[in-house]
């Protein structure tokens, strides 16, 4: 425990062993220890627990240094709910809790913290060192050469429940059009009526062919929907297109190696410290796979203190 009550009705910090406060959530009398070996912190010296909070862990250096960011009424708050109380690592004005995650948790103890703190809104923030030391992130490179564009008109006149994305979804789920989708393949829809798909390698070799194959799916997919309302006008409206490109797309992978799967029952944001592979000054954003530059992250949620 960080912080406890003093006589003045003060949070404060320990300041030499053997000093004597009171603990913020149970009011029983609570001792300062501080030495060289180990960081300063209140112990319930009368109880026969260490601390009213049984989800109270060991504070660690990089603990107080994400702590330490923030200003010291953010950190280590109470927070009540039914008479159960337990302190946040840092809570924030907007009520979003931040829990710096050093060591090994349970996943019971992750469900308890994550109900708890439900209505607070959460984000995990883990010490790679610790918890993912023998994984690390790397980049990978993929050159994309060539690009078939499939694109539907958004609105059809002819059609009164015309509805173009179910078009382009029956397309993707029931022709072979959707076998291009493939782990090496990239794809995207483009102003929500393109259907676009890049590829590596050139995988249509006579687009003559190809060209009529699609298009005849296509066709198919409006007349199940449609039946034959001016099918042929629809058809004309049907816009395919193949040709190079040179884009180059770099893809981050995680290498999981001794990878600790409580990591993987957080439901909330998770963000990684100290993870191999990346840069002092960042930090990795497991949920979304994405490296953030620290200070970015750290003045962000500075704004809601």
């Amino acid at each position: 425990m960080r912080y406890a009550i003093n006589e003045k009705k003060e949070r404060v910090e320990v300041s030499h062993s053997g000093e004597m406060a009171k603990c913020e959530i149970c009011k029983s009398n609570v001792k300062g220890r501080k030495g060289e070996q180990r960081i300063k912190h209140w112990y319930h010296h009368e109880r026969k627990t260490i601390d009213c909070d049984d989800w109270h862990e060991p504070i660690s250096e990089w603990h107080l240094k994400w702590q330490n960011l923030f200003p010291k009424k953010n950190r280590e708050v109470t927070i009540t709910r039914k008479k159960i109380s337990h302190r946040a690592d840092i809570l924030l004005n907007n009520g979003l809790v931040i829990e710096i995650q050093n060591s090994s948790i349970k996943f019971s103890d992750i469900e308890k913290r994550e109900s708890f703190y439900e209505k607070n809104n959460l984000i995990w923030i883990l010490n790679g060192n610790n918890l993912a030391n023998k994984s690390i992130l790397t980049e990978d490179i993929f050159h994309y050469k060539y690009k078939l564009s499939i694109s539907i008109p958004k609105v059809f006149e002819f059609v009164e429940n015309y509805d173009f994305k179910k078009i382009l979804n029956n397309i993707l789920e029931d022709t072979e059009i959707g076998y291009l989708k493939s782990e090496k393949n990239l794809f995207e829809i483009k102003n929500e009526n393109i259907l676009i798909f890049k590829f590596i390698e050139d995988e249509i070799t006579d687009f003559h062919l190809r060209d009529i194959q699609y298009k005849y799916y296509v066709a198919c997919v409006y007349e199940r929907l449609y039946e034959q309302i001016e099918l042929e006008k629809f058809r004309k409206l049907i816009e395919i297109e193949y040709g190079s490109i040179n884009e180059k797309i770099c893809e981050l992978r995680l290498i999981k190696k001794y990878w600790k799967k409580f990591i993987d029952k957080m439901r909330y944001p998770i963000f990684i410290d100290n993870l191999n592979g990346i840069n002092e000054n960042e930090i990795y954003y497991y949920s979304k796979n994405k490296i953030i530059d620290k200070k970015n992250f750290i003045d962000h949620y500075l704004k809601y203190t």
